[in-house]
C-alpha cells in the first residue's frame, strides 16, 4: 500500500470511530498529522485498525 492509501485509510477509520470529528477543521488535522508521518508509521497504525 503506498502512503496515500494509508493516510486515506486511517483518517476516515479515525473519523468514523470517533463521532465528535465531524468538524472539517478536525478532519483535516487528522490528515494533516498523518501525512507528516513516515510509511513504517503508518503501516504500523494500520496494523492497529485492522487487528
Amino acid at each position: 500500500m503506498d502512503k496515500e492509501h494509508l493516510v486515506e485509510l486511517i483518517s476516515n477509520s479515525l473519523i468514523f470511530e470517533n463521532k465528535n470529528l465531524q468538524s472539517r477543521e478536525s478532519s483535516s488535522e487528522i490528515i494533516e498529522y498523518l501525512n507528516r508521518l513516515n510509511l513504517d508509521q503508518l503501516r504500523t497504525m494500520s496494523k492497529e485498525f485492522i487487528l
